[in-house]
């Protein structure tokens, strides 16, 4: 089982992309569940999101603690998606430009940046305002985890939206699909490259 937690703000649509992947692996012909978790349910505020994919029936119905991956949606949350609770090999998926990764260097594990924020902004994908990074994020979950494919994602996409806006979100998931990058390898070998230079 491949368990993934997501960290993001209400209106980003973490919600939405959480069920577009279950509904992609479920096109792949796994078993996957979906829930999020909401404190306050308004614009801006913190949610947590929940998926679990697997080749047989899922019968866990708690929250994910010791994700595989974080999806951390918004930079703001990343010392919360820190806390909830993570294992040795949890690899990290931020929202983050180059130059805002950079500063992620006290996370001790592997670590994906895209810049989904850009992204939904140069494909005029906003509500209100705020940018809806989920679509984005939905081709660079399915590159770092491999779960599932840009296929998958196609036929969901057009079947889920009207034409225009269908083909306006498979551009923004093949965008993340591409443009994912790891900026940070795990914490163990960092520390091995600096026993081997002497530091």
């Amino acid at each position: 089982m491949v368990e993934i937690r997501f960290h993001s703000l209400g209106g980003q649509g973490a919600v939405t992309l959480i069920h577009l992947l279950a509904m992609a692996g479920d096109r792949m012909g796994r078993f996957v569940q979906a829930f999020p978790f909401f404190g306050a349910e308004r614009r801006g505020a913190p949610v947590k999101s929940y998926l679990r994919v697997d080749e047989r029936p899922i019968y866990l119905r708690s929250q994910i603690y010791r994700p595989d991956y974080v999806v951390v949606m918004n930079l703001g949350q990343t010392e919360m998606a820190l806390s909830e609770g993570t294992k040795e090999n949890t690899i990290f998926i931020f929202n983050a430009t180059e130059e805002e990764a950079s500063r992620l260097n006290h996370i001790p594990f592997e670590a994906y940046r895209v810049d989904a924020t850009s992204i939904a902004l140069d494909l005029g994908m906003e509500v209100e305002g705020m940018p809806l990074v989920n679509i984005p994020f939905l081709g660079a979950v399915a590159r770092v985890t491999g779960l599932v494919n840009m296929e998958a994602i196609a036929e969901v996409l057009r079947e889920s939206y009207p034409p225009d806006r269908a083909e306006a979100s498979l551009e923004a998931a093949r965008r993340g699909f591409v443009s994912v990058v790891k900026f940070k390898e795990a914490q163990e070998e960092t520390e091995d490259s600096r026993a081997l230079a002497g530091g």
